[in-house]
């Protein structure tokens, strides 16, 4: 298939364009940095230079391919507030919704990257796609955008998919900045008693599960993007630490890194989401080679140490 994928040169973006590389695709990425890209462009991505404000430089690549990815994500820097969360999810709503009706009218699959923030906080019960959303801050925008592309799939027949990973872990994004510089700089702590379970997903596995629902994920669903074994963010930074061989780290009130980092990013890590991965891998024919979180950690940590 040809593959059109946004934000082609982010952590998600460029672990999706290698997987479908290697698996024979023919990909145009939509990037902003040739510079960042050209790692990709020598693997055999054709750029797309572009960015998510100005649709003019992405929507004329839908009628060329065959499907459209849309895994791009507005950056912004400093805290996270409820400022900069709205300027977020609007750029994402502008956006996905450009590309729903492009790909509506030109008849092509559109498969849209959600989050597993989007059910909000359900302690220790078990999520499935069946889970009423009632969303962490965190997972306010996607929420919406995913009920605007159900419905046009259910009033207009729009060819969506939507993956909803879990926390994306790999050799760089949210789990480099977040944990592993953090734990580097002896900054590291756990937010609260850290009882609340968090479902991992190695970026790698997420990426297979991309290209799995190019041809097998069927239209209007919703498919949860977690490995097997969810666990307590405690149980989590605790096999980090003990991969590295340092001792565990201690405790830090919500309140207080909420002053620091935001509220909004505070409420949505303190939330539970212990999450089911059962429709993925019967719908979708996939499952995660990292099945738990420790099992994936220690060749990230291997790559991560290399590079320090």
């Amino acid at each position: 298939m040809h593959v059109f994928v946004t934000g082609a040169t982010g952590f998600v973006g460029s672990a999706i364009v290698e997987t479908l590389l290697a698996k024979g695709h023919q990909v145009t990425g939509l990037v902003r940095d040739l510079a960042k890209a050209q790692p990709l462009i020598a693997q055999g991505m054709v750029p797309q230079p572009g960015e998510m404000a100005a649709a003019q430089t992405y929507l004329p690549v839908v009628p060329t391919v065959d499907a459209v990815i849309q895994a791009a994500q507005l950056s912004v820097q400093g805290r996270f507030t409820n400022a900069s969360k709205q300027q977020i999810n609007q750029a994402d709503q502008h956006m996905t919704l450009a590309l729903a009706q492009a790909c509506l009218q030109h008849d092509k699959r559109l498969v849209y990257t959600s989050g597993c923030f989007n059910y909000g906080d359900h302690g220790a019960t078990w999520i499935d796609e069946t889970t009423p959303a009632i969303p962490s801050p965190l997972g306010e925008g996607h929420a919406a955008v995913v009920a605007q592309l159900l419905a046009l799939h259910h009033q207009q027949g729009l060819n969506v998919i939507v993956l909803s990973p879990g926390f994306v872990y790999g050799p760089g994004g949210l789990f480099k900045a977040s944990f592993y510089d953090t734990l580097k700089k002896g900054q590291l702590r756990v937010f609260g008693k850290g009882d609340n379970y968090w479902s991992p997903i190695h970026v790698q596995d997420l990426a297979h599960a991309f290209e799995k629902a190019l041809d097998q994920g069927k239209a209007g669903e919703v498919y949860n993007i977690v490995d097997d074994e969810p666990l307590p963010l405690r149980q989590l930074v605790n096999h980090l630490t003990t991969s590295q061989g340092v001792k565990p780290v201690g405790s830090i009130p919500p309140w207080l890194i909420g002053l620091l980092i935001g509220r909004p990013l505070v409420q949505s890590l303190t939330s539970s989401f212990r999450v089911n991965n059962q429709k993925a891998k019967q719908e979708l024919n996939w499952k995660p080679v990292y099945a738990r979180f420790e099992q994936g950690i220690i060749g990230v940590l291997s790559t991560l140490n290399t590079k320090a």
